[in-house]
């Protein structure tokens, strides 16, 4: 089943490339298209790790640790 995924998330790329580049080209949109290019790399890598069932870590777990000496002085002023 992961290789479909993996072949799915790949064809679904080349689909969007193929509709999105051309355009982005003929209208000179060097920075969009740099911006569309890593986004979607950073996407398909993402789909493929979880087709894999590669653990892929939650970014408001990160958010949450480097808040978490705010918390107490947060609850000591809303009390």
């Amino acid at each position: 089943m992961g290789i479909v995924a993996i072949l799915a998330v790949l064809a679904f790329s080349a689909v969007l490339c193929i509709a999105e580049v051309p355009k982005m080209l003929k209208g000179k949109l060097y920075r969009e298209l740099w911006t569309f290019s890593v986004l979607l790399g950073l996407g398909m890598v993402l789909a493929v790790l979880k087709s894999l069932d590669v653990e892929i870590p939650n970014p408001s777990d990160w958010i949450a640790w480097v808040y978490s000496p705010v918390k107490g002085v947060m609850k000591s002023l809303l009390k």
